[in-house]
């Protein structure tokens, strides 16, 4: 009977369980600009030297992310297959680095097989442990292999510089000014500290951003379709975040890890990206097609 009941409980949408969330203070603010700080060079210095040094960064976070993501599953009770889970993540991320050599549908095609096959061995919710495994590694693997796919393009660099500069500046003054002027909450079951006032804020930077880029780059748009490229950024970014919130949310826990002081896990700084450099990622597509 408890057996059943629980099976129940986790085949249906849980309520969220309540996050204690601590008030900010100059050290939690000074400590993530620190870590910002650390991490920002590195990131950039992958990204201006080429590719395959891009690539590796990529493969780094995209791990990180996937470690990540299964942990938190198993965390909510979940029993994802985390290694085939990893090994079908990282083989998306190599398809949008070697398309010609690994074509993402041979990826994808072998992905369903080899997880299915797996779960035909495993009794506790085979389905369902099969679908936390296969939706947390085309996620990760497809978003993030578009951060490469992006970067191989014409003019990729700008257009990647483009994706963290709109995503960055537009969680920075999201942040900050939500927390100068921040008031009215946006979605307080997901992200309690999330206000109109911060957000719009944001959508502003953002931009601003997408403006400033296209007119000091040589990327294939008008600066202003550029800003407006900044504001859809800006908006994606929220939706990307409230996603990573919503699975946090779903599992009780505050941050996706703890690698980063005062930011949390790689999931916590990948959300907003994971939705930005895909919708870019189309941009470009669009602006090499049509001419800018």
């Amino acid at each position: 009977m408890a057996e059943s009941l629980t099976r129940t409980r986790l085949t249906h949408e849980r309520p969220f369980p309540p996050i204690r969330h601590l008030p900010q203070d100059k050290t939690d603010v000074k400590q993530r600009l620190l870590v910002a700080l650390l991490i920002l060079p590195p990131v950039l210095l992958g990204l201006w030297s080429g590719a395959h040094w891009w690539a590796l960064v990529i493969y780094l976070v995209a791990t990180l992310g996937g470690l990540e993501y299964f942990a938190l599953m198993a965390q909510g009770g979940y029993q994802p297959y985390r290694m085939m889970g990893m090994a079908w993540l990282l083989l998306l991320i190599t398809s949008a680095w070697q398309p010609d050599i690994l074509p993402l549908s041979l990826v994808i095609t072998l992905g369903f097989i080899a997880t299915f096959t797996l779960a035909l061995f495993r009794i506790d919710r085979p389905i369902l442990n099969w679908a936390i495994t296969g939706i947390g590694a085309i996620y990760i693997g497809t978003m993030l292999g578009q951060a490469i796919a992006l970067r191989l393009l014409p003019n990729g660099l700008e257009w990647v510089f483009l994706s963290l500069a709109v995503t960055m500046l537009n969680d920075t003054f999201a942040y900050f000014v939500g927390i100068a002027i921040g008031k009215h909450k946006i979605w307080p079951r997901l992200s309690p500290k999330k206000s109109w006032e911060g957000t719009i804020g944001g959508w502003i930077a953002a931009g601003i951003t997408g403006y400033v880029v296209v007119s000091l780059t040589a990327l294939p748009l008008s600066p202003w379709i550029g800003a407006l490229v900044g504001v859809v950024g800006g908006v994606l970014a929220l939706l990307g975040d409230l996603t990573i919130s919503m699975l946090k949310r779903q599992v009780g826990a505050k941050d996706s890890g703890k690698i980063m002081p005062g930011h949390g896990g790689m999931l916590d700084r990948l959300d907003s990206l994971l939705f930005v450099i895909p919708f870019i990622h189309q941009v470009a597509l669009l602006a090499a097609r049509y001419g800018g």
